[in-house]
This record gives C-alpha cells, structure tokens and sequence, in this order.
C-alpha cells in the first residue's frame, strides 16, 4: 500500500520466516518519517507504518532507525533493544538447545581415513590427499568443456550448541573438496565467471573418483 506522498505505507509478504514482533522508528536516513510495526506468522509478514513524531536520532550507516522486539528463525532468538551504529549492533541472540555447534574440520586421505585435523589458519589440503582426474562439462549451447580437476577428501563434525563435549548427538558430513584448472558451467566467459571450485557429497561406499563422476554426471555448473 502506497500513501499519498509518503511512499510504502504498509505491505504483507509470503515468505519462510519464523514468529517475529519489532517496531523500528525512524533515524534521519528515512525519507519519510514513520514507524513500522512487522509481524511475522511463519510463513506470512504483515507490516504496517504511522507517522512518527517522536525523537530522531543520526544514521551511522545502519539506513535504519532503533528497532525494538524479537524475531525467531531456525535455531536463533534476536532480540532488539534499540538503534545499531556501524560499530555495535543492538540485539541479543540466544541459540536454541537443539542448534548444531561445529566441532572438527578434518582432512581424509584418499582411503578415507582421516588424516588430521585441521586447525586456524589450516587452509590447504596435504598434498598426499589430493589427486587429479579429468573433468568433462557440456554446456547447454552444446560447447563441451575440459578441464582437469583436482580433489581431496573433507570430513566436518557437528554437535549440540551447548553440550558439544557429549559424544552424541552428533552429525557428520564428508565431502571431496573440488579445485578446476579453468572455470566451468554456463557462466564460463561472463563477467559473472564460471565455477573454479566447489565442494560435493562423497558417500560412503564411493571412492573419491566415483563421487567425482557422479558430480560430472549430475550437477549443473
């Protein structure tokens, strides 16, 4: 809904969002000086704005005025205690006990078995992890693309936010790291840019190579 010289005035919005109740007033970024109320139910966000009479406080590059409420998403309760400055925000997060807390980030070798696990700063894969293998994309316009692609096994760990020393619940995922030797998929050659690394599911039962094959049969670059 557009008013009358004062731009949007209020809208609803279909969209996967969590229980959400905030009132921001404005700071002196906002054209035009309302406040709005957002209410979320889930999957629907209602919102509507009136006429703000009250103190405006300096834009610190936020482009928002003081927000006040709580908003829920996933695993995460944000709550809003007033105006953020490009420096801090104003908001509490509280995680929820069933949030997943990243453990370990490990390097497979080529058998599967780990190799070690990495630590800050650890970013490069041995070498005696990785192997190389031929790579072959079509793209749509029917052009084929061939590139050599090297990869090495990846094993990350989660567990529960607040208890990660407990040995379960816990959730693993392990995938082969992919590096190309050129760009790859549909943008190849735009100012976009191809793909020149990306990650892909390894699945127990699968070698490295065989992962790697199931990618180049079915994922779209």
């Amino acid at each position: 809904m557009l008013g009358n010289g004062t731009g949007e005035i209020a809208y609803v919005a279909l969209r996967l969002h969590g229980p959400e109740a905030s009132i921001e007033t404005p700071s002196d970024w906002h054209e035009h000086r309302r406040a709005w109320v957002r209410l979320g139910f889930g999957v629907l966000t209602v919102a509507f704005s009136f006429p703000w009479y009250g103190k405006i406080p300096k834009d610190d590059g936020q482009c928002s005025g003081p927000r006040y409420g709580f908003s829920f998403f996933g695993d995460m309760l944000w709550i809003y205690t007033g105006k953020s400055t490009s420096h801090k925000g104003k908001w509490i997060t509280i995680t929820m006990p069933w949030a997943w807390k990243h453990v370990r980030h490990s390097y497979l070798r080529i058998d599967g078995t780990r190799h070690h696990d990495a630590v800050q700063g650890d970013y490069e894969a041995p070498e005696d992890t990785r192997q190389t293998f031929s790579y072959t994309y079509t793209r749509r316009s029917g052009e084929v693309q061939d590139r050599t692609a090297t990869i090495n096994g990846e094993e990350r760990e989660w567990r529960l936010h607040y208890c990660p020393w407990l040995p379960w619940p816990r959730k693993l995922v392990r995938s082969i790291n992919i590096n190309f030797s050129d760009e790859v998929g549909e943008r190849s050659g735009s100012w976009k840019g191809g793909t020149i690394g990306c990650g892909w599911d390894w699945k127990h039962g699968e070698t490295q190579e065989q992962s790697l094959r199931r990618m180049e049969r079915e994922r779209k670059l």
